[in-house]
């Protein structure tokens, strides 16, 4: 009997909209943002857990909506009089509208799927899990949802319900910019985590807090609906605060100690052809054939103009920004690689050229960062050097003028001089040397 009524209230209620609403909207904002995860397992989790912050709302006031159907078909005061337990006549529309919500967040991430899978071949298991606990953020959204529709019967109820949802979701962004908001608030919000790259991972124990905190709060959420008396309405309280404790003790201090470095993704994947070695991480590795022709390019320019040239091209996880002033390794260039949303590395043959050969076949170094001045001459000077070994002038970009005139002015030198300004450049970045490398370059002594 219960089987078959929950049949009527997903092929006759407003459950199946609720599905079809809720994979139409995710998918419609995964790939307007396809720039930000396509072809990484990693982000499309997060960004989908990041689209919680406008789903969850959206499932609290649907849930509520869907909780007020008898009062506005005036068929309550006729329901509330048969001889079944409240419990049993509610319990299909709860399972329904949990359905329906779980049912289109996974279509939402099907079809992020379908775009990932063609274009990678590294899956990381938290992936799916971190995937997975949204889940449990849309049935819960939608059973506390329904129990403030049947706690409060208003026509505004709705309206209401999914504005307080936004406020929550609100917190949560405030939280990653301003310390007054408490830590523990954040930790439990739909998503906690932001965007960290392509090279860090959340921790299972993470993902255990999540669903121990969510299960809790999807109890509760049920009780709250199901239960016929306020005593066991209050009573269905405890299992949200007991899992909010637990969750609490295994969740780190602060936002910032979720992420975990992840070794697989970072793992190096290199051409196995005859030529100089290029290698790219294991997340990135539908690049190595875009990037493997522009480096042989760039470490054969290398070795014709200067002494000690790198052998090899290497892509490094770690941004320049993030990284202490050490030195580089004298015979591998590295690289920083950003992967186009539909595979590949992300740039013309020609723009990765440029960016293997800025400062001569070196990173930035991060004494510039907070530097204006510093920054935009260092700048200028890595530009030029490009240029010089590439010999044709900068193309356009960022200060391209003042790199042009640098250009010029070094081209002016005798050709040796040349040659010993830009190697004495390479030398102070590999280096990081906090000194002003457009001096080195172009300045009247060096």
């Amino acid at each position: 009997m219960t089987g078959r009524i929950l049949r009527v209230e997903l092929h006759r209620s407003a459950a199946p909209w609720v599905a079809a609403g809720t994979a139409l909207l995710g998918v419609v904002l995964l790939y307007v943002a396809v720039d930000g995860w396509g072809g990484r397992w990693m982000l499309l989790a997060l960004w989908q857990r990041e689209y919680l912050l406008i789903l969850w709302p959206m499932a609290l006031g649907l849930g509520a909506w869907h909780a007020g159907r008898d009062r506005r078909c005036r068929t309550d005061e006729l329901i509330s009089t048969t001889a079944r337990p409240r419990w049993q006549r509610v319990l299909p529309a709860a399972a329904a509208m949990a359905l329906s919500a779980a049912v289109g967040y996974i279509l939402m991430y099907a079809a992020g799927v379908a775009q990932v899978a063609v274009l990678t071949s590294y899956l990381p298991g938290q992936s799916v899990v971190i995937a997975g606990v949204g889940v449990l953020w849309m049935v819960s959204g939608a059973w506390l949802g329904m129990t403030v529709g049947a706690l409060v019967p208003s026509r505004l109820t709705p309206a209401i319900t999914a504005v307080a949802g936004a406020a929550v979701a609100i917190v949560a962004i405030t939280d990653r910019g301003y310390s007054h908001v408490p830590k523990v608030v954040h930790l439990l919000t739909p998503s906690p985590f932001g965007f960290w790259g392509d090279f860090v991972t959340v921790s299972g124990r993470v993902s255990v807090a999540h669903t121990i905190w969510l299960a809790g709060l999807a109890v509760t959420g049920l009780a709250g609906f199901v239960c016929a008396t306020r005593t066991a309405r209050l009573a269905g309280l405890l299992p949200a605060v007991v899992a909010a404790i637990v969750a609490l003790a295994l969740l780190p201090a602060d936002r910032e100690r979720l992420p975990v470095p992840d070794p697989e993704a970072a793992a190096l994947v290199c051409s196995s052809d005859a030529g100089p070695k290029v290698c790219v991480t294991r997340v990135h590795a539908t690049a190595l054939a875009d990037l493997r022709e522009p480096a042989r390019q760039a470490l054969a320019t290398l070795s014709a103009k200067l002494p000690q040239a790198p052998t090899s091209v290497q892509e490094t996880p770690t941004p320049w920004y993030d990284s202490q002033p050490r030195p580089q390794p004298r015979d591998t260039l590295l690289v920083e690689l950003e992967l186009a949303p539909w595979g590949g590395a992300k740039g013309s043959p020609d723009a990765l050229r440029w960016r293997l050969l800025g400062g001569a076949g070196t990173r930035p170094c991060t004494y510039i960062i907070g530097k204006p001045a510093a920054a935009r001459s260092h700048h200028i000077a890595r530009f030029a050097a490009a240029a010089w070994l590439i010999g044709g002038p900068p193309p356009s970009g960022e200060h391209r003028d003042a790199a042009l005139r640098a250009w010029e002015k070094l081209q002016s030198l005798p050709a040796t001089e040349q040659r010993t300004r830009v190697a004495a450049l390479r030398e102070a970045a590999l280096a990081c040397d906090e000194v002003n490398l457009l001096d080195i370059l172009v300045g009247d002594s060096r």
